[in-house]
């Protein structure tokens, strides 16, 4: 079972490994070939192992990737945030408010987040560009928070379906407002997913690619195109691709949500086990 589960976790990280070995230069073939690369399929002499830095300085001088972490920074968190806040209120309303069951709406908003996303290409371009926000931060943040609310709902209610109605109840016996009643006690039971639900929602902004590549332009350019955009500018050219810069800038572009997910790591093993610990 440990060589297996050895095997398994080799399998699926070596891509990892080999990218984050790429961007500092080390060549991992050279360990199956001494003295040789392979670039393209064709093997060539290349000496060794020779570490450096030259390709992180080079995409975070020259390539403006610190620009491209920001932008997909500000557009990830304020979508997010925007989309669970939308979200928490919404559903509220739907769980605790309505007493009759609006199952047209949690179909509706399922049937939204399952469209192949690009069907909303064509409209929105065409809307940002006609109100002048193509290329914007702002207009990248209206589009993912459209996208995120269905699926953030849909999580959402179904936490808060599970949520005792007699403590809300009992609020609103003694006149809490709906505002009290989310900050005062449906919040500081349910912290803990609605940060797995944000983190979820924020990696998935943050690998969006085909809506971003569309939308955005040398401003608002996020690092999921970023990452590829230097490959797709040197197709049909005559300059090589250096696949060590896009090793170094993927290897960047993994930083931001894995740092997420680590400091967040102690919340979500409490929650994990206060879920097991209440269900038996």
């Amino acid at each position: 079972m440990y060589l297996l589960a050895f095997g398994l976790t080799l399998f699926y990280l070596y891509p990892v490994i080999n990218m984050v070995f790429e961007g500092f230069d080390i060549d991992l073939s050279s360990i199956y070939a001494p003295g040789f690369r392979l670039i393209g399929g064709v093997p060539y002499y290349s000496g060794g192992v020779t570490p450096s830095l030259i390709y992180w300085i080079d995409m975070l001088r020259t390539q403006g990737f610190v620009k491209l972490i920001f932008n997909s920074v500000v557009i990830g968190a304020l979508s997010t945030t925007a989309a669970l806040f939308l979200a928490l209120f919404t559903a509220y309303s739907m769980t605790f408010v309505r007493r009759v069951r609006y199952s047209c709406i949690d179909l509706l908003m399922l049937a939204m987040r399952a469209t192949p996303v690009f069907i909303y290409i064509v409209p929105f371009l065409v809307f940002l560009t006609q109100v002048g926000l193509w290329d914007t931060q702002l207009s990248m943040v209206l589009v993912y928070m459209s996208l995120n609310i269905p699926l953030t709902y849909l999580l959402v209610k179904s936490l808060l379906r599970d949520f005792p109605r007699e403590l809300v109840e009992a609020a609103e016996i003694m006149g809490a407002p709906t505002t009290m009643i989310i900050s005062r006690v449906l919040l500081p039971f349910s912290i803990h997913a609605l940060v797995i639900i944000w983190v979820f929602t924020f990696v998935l902004t943050w690998n969006e690619f085909l809506l971003a590549s569309f939308l955005t332009g040398p401003d608002s350019r996020t690092v999921s195109v970023g990452v590829w955009s230097g490959v797709g500018e040197q197709i049909g050219t005559f300059r090589t691709i250096e696949f060590e810069a896009q090793a170094a800038g993927g290897t960047m572009a993994m930083i931001v949500p894995l740092a997420i997910i680590l400091f967040l790591r102690r919340r979500l093993a409490r929650l994990f086990s206060y879920q097991l610990s209440e269900r038996r």
